[in-house]
C-alpha cells in the first residue's frame, strides 16, 4: 500500500463512511487537531522513556515512570480512536461504520481516576505553574494546549444542533487537557524537576535602562520598514 494516493490533490478527502470534503472542513480540521495532539504526547513519552540520574536512585520514582508512559500510550490509542469516530459523522454514516467507529464509554473516567491517583501525591497548587521543567512535562503542557484547540474544534460538531459525535467522545476531550495538566506536574515530580512557577510583576524586574530601550526601538522600527 502506496502512502500517497492523489486523491486529495484536488483539495479534497475522504471520510471513512467514504464521503468526500474538502480538507478544511470542520470534520477534518478536528480530527487533525487531535492527532496533532497525539504527536505532542508522543514527544512526552519519548523523553520519558529516558531514564535519569535521579530515577537510578529512586526506583518508586521509576515504578511510576513506566505507568505514566503506559497511560500515554493507552491514551494515544484512544486518540486514535477518537480520529476514527471523527472520521464518521454520525448524521450521515451507515449503522455499521458507526458501530465500527463506537468510542469507549468509561474512557473519561479512566482519565478521572488517573487525574485523581496523582493529584493525591503532588503538593497543592499556590499559584500558576509555566510550562516547563523536565522536557516530558513541557510536552505534556503542548499535548494540553493542543488538547484545548482540539475541543474547541470538536465544540461546534457536539452542541450546535450537529450531534456528529458522541457524548462520550466529547467528555474525554474535554477530560483529557485536564489530565495532561496533571502529568505534566507530575512528570516533573517524578523526574526530580521542579514545576516552573509564575511570579507576578516578573516583567517589572525586566526593566533596562532608557538608552537600551531607545536602541531597541530603532532596531525594531528598521525591522517593520
Amino acid at each position: 500500500m502506496k502512502v500517497y494516493t492523489r486523491t486529495g490533490d484536488t483539495g479534497k478527502t475522504s471520510l471513512f463512511n467514504g464521503a468526500r470534503v474538502a480538507k478544511n472542513h470542520a470534520l477534518i480540521d478536528a480530527y487533525g487537531t487531535v492527532d496533532e495532539c497525539n504527536a505532542a504526547i508522543g514527544l512526552a513519552c519519548s523523553h520519558l522513556a529516558s531514564p535519569n540520574a535521579h530515577l537510578a536512585e529512586n526506583t518508586e520514582s521509576d515504578s511510576e515512570r513506566k505507568l505514566v508512559l503506559s497511560r500515554l500510550h493507552t491514551i494515544q490509542n484512544y486518540l486514535f480512536d477518537l480520529g476514527a469516530h471523527l472520521a464518521t459523522p454520525r448524521s450521515t454514516s451507515s449503522d455499521n461504520k458507526i458501530a465500527r467507529t463506537q468510542f469507549s464509554s468509561n474512557a473519561s473516567t479512566q482519565l478521572e481516576e488517573w487525574i485523581d491517583a496523582m493529584d493525591k501525591d503532588l503538593a497543592p497548587l499556590t499559584t500558576f505553574v509555566l510550562p516547563g521543567g523536565h522536557p516530558s512535562a513541557a510536552a505534556l503542557h503542548l499535548a494540553r494546549t493542543i488538547a484545548r484547540r482540539a475541543e474547541r474544534a470538536v465544540t461546534p460538531l457536539f452542541v450546535d444542533g450537529e450531534q456528529e459525535i458522541d457524548e462520550s467522545a466529547f467528555q474525554f476531550i474535554n477530560r483529557l487537557s485536564d489530565y495532561l495538566f496533571v502529568a505534566s506536574r507530575y512528570a516533573n515530580q517524578i523526574m526530580g524537576v521542579q514545576d516552573v512557577t509564575w511570579t507576578k510583576g516578573a516583567r517589572a524586574r525586566l526593566s533596562t535602562p532608557t538608552i537600551s530601550l531607545k536602541i531597541v526601538s530603532i532596531q525594531c522600527f528598521s525591522y517593520s520598514t
